[in-house]
């Protein structure tokens, strides 16, 4: 029978108990976030960090692109989006020893996979709108993949990914269609 090591135990312990609370926070005060939206960088950081739906923050990005200076709001969200998948992957962390002197062929293949594409991987899915990155962070944590390279993935692919949503909100979007020679 697995048992997890006392700091295993702790680290996945702490970051469960972390999203658990931060989510339903999220849920019981969804109003008092939207006010957050208003405190501008530190806001944007506070909502980007915490796991809440996908379109909220997009929408949070672009309106404060619009209205800030968006390379900040891209770099201070994309910062906190990594934060909040490190939290996830801590979460995993904890749970690692499941795997531990496996001899699975899958878990063999899928370990050989990280190792030669993992960072590509984790950019990618921190670079595209989806809410599958916690779910995948978690997993590697499980899988023993650095935490230092999950974490520059992750902030590198959200960064990209929230500087673009700014500046579509400091050019605005009709602006940009123009430009292109798509009339609206």
């Amino acid at each position: 029978m697995w048992k997890p090591t006392k700091r295993e135990a702790l680290i996945g312990g702490s970051s469960l108990a972390i999203t658990i609370v931060l989510s339903i926070l999220f849920v019981q005060h969804q109003e008092f976030l939207k006010q957050i939206a208003g405190w501008g960088y530190l806001g944007c950081f506070i909502i980007n960090y915490l796991p809440t739906p996908p379109g909220f923050s997009i929408v949070l990005n672009f309106t404060l692109g619009s209205v800030l200076y968006p390379a900040i709001v891209g770099a201070v969200a994309g910062t906190g989006e990594a934060l909040g998948a490190l939290t996830a992957y801590f979460t995993g962390y904890g749970g690692r020893g499941l795997f531990r002197n496996s001899t699975n062929s899958l878990y063999i293949r899928v370990n050989s996979m990280l190792n030669r594409h993992g960072s590509k991987a984790v950019f990618l899915m921190s670079f595209i709108i989806n809410p599958m990155i916690y779910p995948f962070a978690a997993v590697l944590g499980m899988l023993r993949f650095g935490w230092l390279r999950f974490f520059l993935g992750s902030w590198a692919g959200s960064t990209v990914k929230t500087m673009i949503l700014a500046y579509l909100g400091y050019f605005g979007l009709r602006s940009i269609l123009h430009w292109v020679g798509v009339g609206i």
